[in-house]
């Protein structure tokens, strides 16, 4: 092989670098921006699970004072109804023991409509893993690109060190993510 051809070689060599290089950062800007967005998304739905939970509960403490109250009044209506009232009084004894039964029915269906929350739940965490599946996706990406980058050997260990530190995690925190966005200076 002549020394020209050798030229050539490393000439074609350098111009794949370059864009690969380049390819790389068309990939790394729109990776940096989903995952500043991926970890508030996270973050949100989180928030969503503990109000709406916090707001079922505390709603579901009120239905069972309804429902004590309403089964108070029916034992009070049906103590009254026994003793016999004249015609009139007993009219409106059974008038209110039958709202009162329909109110009842009413709040049962009420409690069995608020399951929703449980099942909402399920539905946010499954989303909220894949967001942290995605973030993990993204972090070993960037790691591919930080290992075929030119970065020294020791501060590609370190960044891959890090990288790895977070992804063995349960979940990927932004401000880790964003510090070695930065030591890449991303």
């Amino acid at each position: 092989m002549a020394v020209e051809d050798v030229r050539n070689l490393v000439k074609e060599l350098l111009e794949e670098v370059r864009s690969l290089e380049t390819k790389l950062d068309e990939i790394v800007k729109p990776l940096e921006e989903s995952s500043n967005r991926i970890p508030s998304v996270s973050g949100s739905l989180e928030d969503v699970i503990r109000f709406t939970e916090q707001s079922v509960h505390q709603i579901m403490g009120i239905l069972n004072d309804m429902s004590e109250g309403l089964k108070k009044t029916q034992e009070d209506v049906d103590f009254l109804l026994n003793l016999n009232p004249v015609g009139t009084i007993k009219n409106k004894l059974e008038s209110i023991r039958d709202r009162t039964t329909t109110l009842s029915d009413l709040l049962l269906q009420v409690i069995t409509l608020m399951s929703f929350q449980d099942l909402a739940s399920q539905q946010i965490k499954g989303v909220i893993e894949v967001l942290e599946d995605l973030k993990k996706t993204i972090l070993k990406i960037i790691l591919s690109s930080i290992e075929a980058s030119s970065l020294p050997e020791e501060q590609k260990e370190k960044i891959v060190g890090k990288a790895t530190e977070m992804l063995t995690g349960d979940r990927i925190f932004q401000d880790d993510v964003d510090k070695l966005l930065e030591e890449l200076g991303l």
